[in-house]
């Protein structure tokens, strides 16, 4: 029998779709994001499921939001006004152009494995990160589907910051943190837990 790919569950329009009832709550965090550090210009969400923060940003005034999202089959589900992009994240992203303004990747470095999360998924963040980067990933003991590379906080931080234009933003940190303990719904208390904000200097 072949052998079977941890993320063929994010290869199904059922999973897409069970996104929906988060839109809501994306809807406010952006809303908060806007008002306290302004709408970014650019915005890229790696790992962006339904599109759904590039959307809510580009309605908020960004110019352009790209989705980077495994499958081919999350284009189905992106909204028309985001650029989406099919990319596998075990690989590095290497033909998009120019830098963004805000970057993006929630609960996505625990999928990948460490090598590949260093080589392929850091590298691509920092890279592609012109000012700002929000980030979050499951820590020991959090569980889920498909989790291989579960790290603490200090673990990633010290992955980031071996670039050396990159540091963690320990206020916006804080206040973001803050904002999405008051924001999340039940169920995704790991996302403030997890969060992590670093700026490019």
């Amino acid at each position: 029998m072949p052998k079977s790919d941890p993320f063929d569950i994010y290869r199904t329009h059922e999973w897409f779709e069970s996104l929906a009832w988060q839109h809501r709550w994306i809807e406010f965090m952006v809303g908060w994001w806007v008002g306290n550090f302004g709408c970014p210009k650019t915005f890229v969400d790696y790992g962006a499921g339904d599109a759904w923060w590039s959307h809510t940003f580009k309605q908020a005034g960004a110019d352009h939001t790209f989705a980077i999202e495994l499958d081919q089959i999350a284009f189905d589900h992106t909204p028309p006004d985001v650029y989406f992009k099919q990319h596998d994240l075990r690989e590095p992203v290497t033909d998009l152009a120019g830098k963004f303004e805000l970057v993006m990747c929630l609960e996505v470095a625990e999928h990948i494995p460490k090598q590949q999360a260093h080589n392929a998924l850091l590298r691509t963040l920092v890279e592609s990160t012109a000012n700002l980067l929000i980030f979050s990933a499951a820590q020991p003991g959090q569980n889920g589907t498909g989790h291989v590379n579960l790290q603490s906080l200090s673990y990633w931080i010290e992955a980031i910051e071996k670039w050396s234009y990159m540091k963690l933003a320990p206020e916006k940190t804080a206040a973001a943190k803050k904002a999405f303990r008051n924001i999340c719904p039940e169920g995704l208390e790991f996302l403030p837990r997890n969060l992590l904000i670093f700026a490019r200097v």
